[in-house]
């Protein structure tokens, strides 16, 4: 074999080996599974238990093979190749002795984690209501580790919700669609005749709170709360689905300032990001300029543009900037301390040696004009130079 074939064949090799490497790094999909309610469900000859599953399957990345056995039938499908990451609804339907699915990349909803205050029955009998109605609508709750772990960014996400402080990516792509967050208020569960449960839903695309929703829980009871989570998830995640959607792109002279978007900052610019559509609040901040607000209006599937160069604020203008401030300050010091020693010199001048003030029998011990006149001189200088650093401001 030829140079070149091997050549070849490395490279081949080393390829499938970085193909293979990404594969196996791409995080599962987190899947739900429509299928009839009873069957039982096989991936790859592997048993994951009766339909409806109670939790969403977890499929690697890659070819997987479905089989499903309900009563004497039993069905098999063809490979289904699932590209990994991300969330999807897969759909099983017996035809005959053939399995039918029908896979769907669905956005996944991330919930909260509820307080550890609550009682676990009650945490859980809200989640379970919350994934029902995320399902109902064609989304994917999602669940288990990867949950607890996206869960760990509590305190960034209620940031965004609450202070719209929102100005990088709280998820990688595609991996968060929504994140939901469920709060009680104004009474205590199985205590109170009466409480609040309020729901708001984050879009991870827009970084916006898309739809808000509250409900008066009467009895204050697990049973009620649990029927009104389901509900309010239904709600927001319908009313955001329904919102047509456009993107704002913003460019700056120069570039690098704070982009607020109805007052949330969202990023820097140059900036560019999914919006829902409507008018949109824009306000550019940067540091020794003055902000620039304007509204434009975000049509559905267009993008919206703006450009603007910021106009230096008169106030900042007239600043003096730190190493000015640092070195005239120090010239201004040492200027007046030569000057300090230059008049002392002067002073000294034509002291007689022995200390006597006899004028006739001494001899002149010092002759410090020269040099004290050179450091007054000097130090003049150097005060001035301070001086005018200290109060000439900048242009």
């Amino acid at each position: 074999m030829s140079i070149k074939s091997w050549i070849g064949v490395g490279a081949l090799l080393a390829l499938l080996d970085q193909q293979s490497f990404a594969q196996s790094r791409a995080e599962p999909m987190d899947v739900a599974v429509n299928g009839p309610a009873g069957a039982l469900l096989l991936m790859d000859g592997q048993a994951m238990g009766k339909l409806p599953l109670p939790v969403n399957l977890s499929v690697p990345a890659g070819p997987h093979r479905f089989r499903m056995q309900l009563g004497n039938q039993i069905a098999e499908s063809d490979t289904l190749t699932f590209p990994g990451s991300g969330q999807a609804e897969l759909h099983l339907t017996l035809s005959g002795r053939s399995l039918v699915t029908v896979l769907r990349i669905a956005d996944g909803l991330l919930l909260l984690p509820l307080p550890d205050s609550l009682a676990p029955s009650l945490r859980a009998a809200m989640t379970e209501s919350v994934a029902t109605a995320t399902k109902a609508q064609h989304s994917v709750l999602i669940a288990g580790e990867k949950a607890s772990v996206l869960g760990q960014r509590r305190a960034d996400i209620l940031g965004c919700i609450d202070q719209g402080e929102c100005s990088q990516p709280l998820f990688a792509d595609g991996q968060v669609s929504y994140v939901l967050s469920l709060r009680i208020a104004n009474g205590v569960p199985d205590s109170s005749a009466s409480c609040l449960l309020r729901a708001e839903l984050l879009d991870t695309r827009t970084r916006e709170v898309s739809a808000r929703a509250e409900s008066t829980a009467t009895p204050c009871r697990a049973a009620t709360l649990s029927v009104l989570a389901g509900e309010l998830t239904g709600r927001l995640l319908q009313e955001t689905v329904m919102r047509p959607r456009g993107t704002v792109a913003v460019t700056s002279e120069p570039a690098g300032a704070n982009v607020r978007v109805d007052g949330r900052w969202l990023g820097v610019t140059p900036f560019q990001q999914e919006s829902f559509a409507g008018p949109r609040a824009l306000e550019l901040q940067k540091a020794r300029h003055l902000p620039y607000q304007q509204t434009v209006q975000v049509e559905p599937n267009q993008t919206a543009t703006l450009h603007t160069t910021l106009v230096r604020d008169p106030a900042s203008q007239l600043s003096r900037p730190l190493w000015r401030l640092v070195t005239g300050s120090i010239l201004l010091g040492g200027g007046l301390l030569v000057a300090g020693f230059g008049v002392s010199a002067l002073l000294t001048h034509g002291a007689c040696q022995d200390g006597s003030m006899n004028i006739d029998t001494c001899t002149p011990y010092y002759n410090t004009t020269p040099v004290g006149a050179g450091l007054v001189g000097s130090g003049a200088a150097l005060t001035i130079a301070g001086t005018l650093l200290l109060a000439i401001p900048s242009r």
